[in-house]
């Protein structure tokens, strides 16, 4: 029996946690990944309740992360 996909909400979420006692280059890569995926849903692009792989299929639709944040 497999675990059911993660919301966005629980994987940005988990995301932020685990950036404590990074290196500071991993951090700031991470901190950058998270602000895209929260302007996209800022923008409507995804939602905080889609499972992961269903919003990485609308941020793809779009042309991947960047443009999902920026259009």
């Amino acid at each position: 029996m497999s675990a059911a996909p993660k919301k966005v909400s629980e994987y940005l979420e988990e995301l932020e946690r685990d950036v404590e006692g990074k290196p500071d280059q991993v951090r700031e890569g991470i901190e950058i990944y998270v602000g895209l995926w929260r302007k996209a849903l800022q923008k409507g692009v995804v939602s905080e309740t889609d499972e992961v792989p269903a919003a990485l299929a609308k941020v793809e639709e779009r042309g991947g992360l960047y443009k999902a944040a920026e259009d």
